[in-house]
């Protein structure tokens, strides 16, 4: 009997133990759920506030290249807001296929290219343009504008990769109701070029007379353009290349009008360099096409100011 006793009160001491560890177990779960949703609640304030002061951040620091200098790119170089005049160059098709004046050999183009980086001329984007002529922002001394009409498929097949070996930036107008065309910029391309930083423009269309319209058929084949390459490119078109040398006022003002913030000409006969005296819709820009030699370039470059 003495065995049995000793025993049941061994289990007795047992059973007692497990319930107090049981109790205590408890409690302390109870405990550490208890900061555990404190935390939680700390942390789901926490999270809540960030994003709206994320938020804010991200608003107060959008903006264009016309905003804020690109001071990465203008780094170590001289820069310049005085009103000297630049060359804005006008080039069309690029392609080893014999063509009009308009085709301009690549040997021809690289040897240009190459004069340009040689010399120390600086390419500069069309946001950049506008930072100089319309808020007197600084660019290099020796900037320079490369810009192409009409989107040949040429562009992307021979001055793309020569543009890329320099490090040089670059503009095309593209016609809006040519992309996909045969022989012109397909939307895959485009958006290739765009996203190395060749800027994709407006060229409205095969519409030599458009000066010759009214004013509201004007604003509408601008706007048209703009449009359709904003819808294909997902991006803000924001510059337009006129065909020719003489705009009319109409034209200048429908460009304006139609949500353009800048618009250029194309000098052949009198050449003529862009400064900031010029009216903003009417830049003038300088012919270059394959009739030109290298010395023919040189000379266009150092067109005076007018």
């Amino acid at each position: 009997m003495k065995k049995k006793d000793t025993f049941l009160s061994i289990l007795c001491i047992l059973l007692a133990i497990a319930i107090v560890f049981v109790i205590f177990v408890g409690q302390s779960a109870r405990k550490n759920n208890s900061s555990a949703t404190l935390e939680t609640k700390v942390t789901t304030k926490e999270i809540t506030e960030v994003p709206a002061t994320a938020d804010k951040v991200v608003d107060n620091t959008k903006s264009t290249s016309t905003d804020v200098p690109n001071k990465d790119r203008f780094s170590g170089l001289k820069l310049t807001n005085d009103d000297n005049g630049l060359p804005i160059l006008c080039y069309h098709d690029v392609s080893s296929t014999k063509g009009s004046d308009l085709v301009l050999d690549p040997d021809k183009f690289k040897e240009q290219m190459k004069y340009l980086k040689d010399n120390g001329y600086f390419p500069i984007t069309m946001d950049e343009l506008y930072g100089y002529i319309r808020e007197n922002r600084g660019i290099p001394e020796k900037s320079i504008v490369i810009t192409f009409d009409d989107g040949y498929l040429g562009t992307y097949t021979y001055a793309f990769p020569i543009l890329k070996e320099l490090g040089f930036k670059a503009t095309i107008f593209m016609i809006s109701d040519s992309v996909n065309n045969p022989s012109y910029l397909n939307v895959e391309q485009l958006k290739e070029l765009s996203n190395y930083g060749i800027d994709i423009e407006s060229h409205f269309g095969e519409i030599s007379n458009i000066s010759k319209l009214n004013l509201n058929k004007q604003i509408d084949i601008l706007k048209n353009s703009k449009q359709t390459l904003e819808g294909l490119l997902s991006k803000t078109i924001s510059y337009v290349a006129f065909p020719s040398s003489n705009l009319s006022e109409d034209s200048k003002k429908a460009a304006e009008q139609a949500g353009y913030k800048m618009s250029f000409n194309i000098q052949s006969a009198t050449l003529a360099l862009a400064d900031k005296k010029d009216n903003i819709y009417n830049l003038d820009r300088l012919y270059i096409g394959n009739k030109h030699s290298l010395n023919d370039f040189i000379k266009i470059l150092n067109t005076k100011k007018k």
